[in-house]
């Protein structure tokens, strides 16, 4: 309020009452208040900035990189077989002989092989008063496709790391066949290559798989590498200069820094490099329990009743004297509806050149189809006074599958926690070496609600990952990134 007798003209300085003050700073002040019951003044005449896309940090298609690569030829029945021939017969140079001499019999060799169609399946609903509401999005939309990627996270992942001997419903996938070939020795051992907790910087390893996957007797082309984020960083950041390629789409003769690795040319073909973020660096094998603490906890009757190990000196022993200490182990029980929390080992001494035994107690439900192994760095915890480790000080070293009242392992090293694998694959159209098979795309069946208001609905996938060529194909493990933060031995 300004006094009537200081003209206009004048300058002058303004006096207020306290209340009015108040009154005319909150007719002028937006404010930041966003409980709405509780707007006054000028906040209550704020209109909100709604922004109408909604924001997603989720997965999308272009992250499916095998899963999208593949071929998806159609299956008949939930059994799938197919025959393999390994062999055309004889050996090199067996078919020679004389005008009139005795001509060598050759066969074949033939292997009837099968596979099971395994059923990806989630449920979704929305409540029917949602769906006629006015919103940022349609709800059921919306749910649709995150029910789509959800089924599609599993494809890729479990492409990866499905084992059907741990998890029944589970598909095997692509380390699971390998591993079990070479197992059975109906593949040699070269394609299955350990890189002992170093980096792949190098394309020592690629070539060396390219080389096994085209020699005689396997006779395929390397098209592929599939790996984690972290490996392709270190592509990206420590190959040799020597084999990167100049830039021809710099404009005007500029220079751009820096050259991301997306191929790697070998003697047996172009491999293209496939970051995938579904193979898994040490941040995704942390426990369980500490990325799904609802889950865990819901499957605690999972959970072994103990777990012992044992040091002792044995021929398979890949302990040198580097990773000699003391360790301690971390396992829980896993189904198809997840993991259980887990119970710890006393720590263990272990020197160069012994196993570990580990002898796990089932749970008391007995529901357990399989255990996942845990295993601390070296010298992890307090081992004087023998404290357990916390949980993040744990990275996943392998599954199992359960063998009955207790199951027996043997850590002789083989399997290094917290490390990453990698994929050398043909994936030539002409040659078949690996498809998905489907009996049912993606699908979406309602179901009918019983006692409530909503709309609900399955969304299915039915299908698994068939090697048709498991020679044509090289897996790379216990690879360590450069930058991995948690670092098995020191």
């Amino acid at each position: 309020m300004i006094d009537p007798n200081v003209l206009v003209t004048s300058a002058s300085t303004g006096m207020l009452p306290a209340e009015e003050a108040f009154d005319l700073r909150k007719a002028l002040t937006a404010d930041y208040g966003t409980d709405v019951a509780n707007l006054t003044g000028g906040g209550a005449l704020r209109l909100q900035s709604l922004d109408t896309t909604l924001q997603s940090t989720i997965q999308d298609n272009q992250h499916f990189r095998l899963f999208n690569k593949l071929a998806k030829p159609q299956v008949t029945a939930t059994v799938d077989e197919w025959t393999e021939v390994s062999s055309v017969g004889g050996f090199l140079g067996g078919s020679t002989t004389s005008e009139s001499g005795a001509i060598s019999d050759a066969t074949g060799n033939y292997h009837r092989r099968v596979g099971m169609v395994k059923y990806l399946m989630t449920r979704r609903q929305v409540s029917f008063v949602t769906s006629l509401q006015n919103a940022i999005a349609e709800a059921e939309a919306v749910e649709f496709q995150n029910g789509a990627l959800q089924l599609l996270t599993d494809a890729e992942f479990l492409c990866f790391e499905g084992d059907s001997t741990v998890i029944p419903t589970e598909f095997d996938g692509i380390a699971a066949q390998i591993s079990q070939g070479v197992a059975s020795g109906d593949i040699d051992d070269d394609h299955l290559l350990d890189a002992r907790a170093q980096s792949l910087a190098s394309i020592a390893l690629v070539n060396r798989a390219a080389a096994t996957i085209a020699a005689y007797g396997n006779f395929g082309m390397p098209t592929d590498l599939f790996m984690s984020q972290q490996v392709q960083a270190d592509f990206d950041t420590a190959l040799d200069p020597a084999f990167r390629v100049p830039l021809t789409d710099v404009p005007s003769g500029g220079v751009a820094l820096g050259a991301p690795v997306r191929g790697i040319r070998t003697s047996w073909g172009d491999i293209a490099t496939n970051p995938d973020v579904f193979i898994r660096d040490e941040v995704l094998q942390m426990p369980f329990e500490l990325r799904y603490p609802a889950v865990a906890t819901a499957q605690a009757g999972l959970m072994p009743q103990g777990v012992t190990a044992t040091a002792a000196v044995a021929a398979s022993s890949q302990f040198g004297s580097t990773q000699a200490g003391s360790y301690y182990y971390y396992v829980t029980g896993v189904n198809a509806s997840g993991q259980s929390t887990g119970v710890t080992s006393a720590p263990v001494a272990v020197t160069a050149g012994e196993n570990v035994t580990l002898t796990i107690t089932a749970s008391s439900s007995g529901q357990e189809t399989g255990y996942v192994i845990y295993r601390s760095r070296l010298n992890g915890g307090n081992a004087v006074s023998g404290l357990p480790l916390v949980m993040s000080d744990f990275r996943e070293m392998i599954r199992i599958p359960k063998a009955g009242a207790t199951t027996p392992h043997t850590d002789a090293n083989r399997d290094i926690p917290g490390t990453s694998k990698a994929f050398v694959l043909n994936l030539a159209s002409s040659a078949s070496a690996m498809t998905w098979r489907q009996l049912l795309p993606m699908l979406k069946f309602p179901l009918y609600p019983t006692q409530s208001a909503v709309i609900p609905w399955a969304q299915m996938l039915f299908g698994y990952l068939r090697i048709s060529k498991r020679r044509q194909h090289v897996m790379i493990k216990n690879i360590l990134p450069t930058n991995a933060v948690w670092r098995p031995f020191n």
